[in-house]
């Protein structure tokens, strides 16, 4: 009878590309769920770019006309 000798795989690092989700919900899923405020770049919490933040052609032109 002969033993089968199995490796045991050591845990991996997260890969620095790896979205853990939004900080606010807890919630690991891409989606934006648009409860954070924008900073002045338009990035999130998260630190990617928060989509409530941004503005069309049309919405720009809109906004500006309006200043």
């Amino acid at each position: 009878m002969t033993l089968i000798k199995r490796k045991i795989k050591a845990t991996k690092e997260l890969k620095e590309y790896t979205y853990l989700g939004c900080p606010l919900t807890k919630n690991r899923s891409a989606w934006c769920f648009r409860l954070c405020i924008p900073d002045t770049l338009g990035n999130g919490h998260c630190g990617r770019i928060a989509p409530h933040s941004l503005t069309s052609r049309i919405q720009q032109s809109i906004i500006d006309y309006k200043r």
